[in-house]
């Protein structure tokens, strides 16, 4: 591991951040004439079916109250790159970015406060388990940690030099992070010790999202996905159909659910469960919709899934159907 850390900055921002720059100039496909706002989304969260917040490049934030058939743009001071996203509750949530950036809500993002982290490292994926205790990562290792709804964070970085790139805990006390070289750690305790699992592969892990305390699946380069039955003791691969023409794409998030789970990635790539994940296949997608990339899921209960990525690109997903929604589309004064 030590002698690839000369090669982590520039892979991060290759694989994670810089795709702007690649995909910039993709076009945004739109199936309805709406107001649309442009900003590459990296992250979407929903608490139940209709409720959700998404968040993206320079510091936007959304909020959506009808199952994401419209979207507010919410007021943040920043313009930072937010990265994740994630409420406990209605009203509770932290959004992290770049530069150990963090935000706090208590009003559903009425209002956003600006929290301190222990140090300024990029934060890749944030987790808030109850209206006091959030958990966030990222690079070099960055684990963070408040049990006091954020007044202070504490430095939990684990030892080992590995980008952080995905949290996930079921209740309070157990839960899991994945991310560089295979990396799947694993709690018992509320994350006062975090211990290695394995995972069978040193192929970098995108995202990671159990069901259960013994049912998980995580994704990552190369169209790797990984399914545990037993809690993340044993680990084993699987192979996702993702189709002729997406073979071998990143996959970047995933979420599980007790039947019905979504995965999607670069190219357009979007694979559907509905079998606890025992088996993935792709949803075939229109030409437009392979120019894009897909970094955010969400699950809206039932077989119903939302997704976001470049140029707020959006699409819902039913069972194995999508509804192409183009830009979210974005309502009130703050729409641009």
């Amino acid at each position: 591991m030590k002698k690839m850390k000369q090669k982590r900055i520039p892979f991060v921002i290759l694989v994670f951040l810089s795709v702007l720059l690649v995909l910039t100039g993709s076009s945004v496909y739109a199936a309805e004439e709406k107001q649309v706002y442009g900003d590459h989304l990296y992250s979407v969260c929903f608490i139940g079916d209709k409720e959700g917040w998404a968040a993206g490049a320079r510091g936007s934030v959304y909020h959506t109250t009808d199952g994401g058939m419209n979207w507010e743009r919410q007021t943040i001071a920043t313009e930072i790159l937010l990265l994740s996203i994630s409420f406990c509750d209605s009203k509770t949530g932290w959004v992290v970015g770049k530069s150990g950036t963090i935000f706090h809500t208590v009003d559903g993002g009425k209002t956003w406060e600006e929290q301190k982290a222990p140090k300024r490292k990029q934060l890749l994926a944030v987790k808030a388990v109850s209206p006091q205790k959030c958990w966030a990562s990222g690079d070099w290792g960055a684990v963070f940690y408040t049990e006091d709804s954020g007044k202070t964070w504490e430095d939990r970085s684990y030892p080992e030099d590995v980008i952080i790139y995905a949290i996930d805990f079921k209740g309070e006390e157990e839960g899991w992070m994945a991310g560089e070289f295979g990396s799947i750690l694993h709690t018992e305790d509320g994350g006062k010790n975090w211990s290695p699992q394995k995972s069978g592969t040193e192929t970098t892990l995108f995202g990671i999202s159990f069901s259960s305390k013994q049912h998980g699946v995580a994704v990552g380069l190369s169209s790797i996905m990984l399914i545990t039955d037993d809690g993340g003791h044993t680990w084993q691969p699987i192979k996702a159909n993702t189709g002729e023409s997406t073979e071998g794409q990143a996959l970047y998030d995933v979420k599980l659910g007790e039947n019905y789970g979504i995965a999607a990635g670069d190219r357009g790539t979007i694979v559907t469960t509905n079998d606890s994940g025992k088996t993935w296949s792709s949803i075939p997608v229109p030409l437009e919709v392979k120019l894009n990339w897909f970094s955010g899921t969400a699950l809206l209960g039932g077989n119903r899934g939302f997704i976001v990525g470049t140029r707020s690109a959006a699409i819902i997903t039913e069972g194995n159907q999508i509804k192409v929604m183009g830009a979210i589309p974005v309502v009130g004064s703050q729409a641009k």
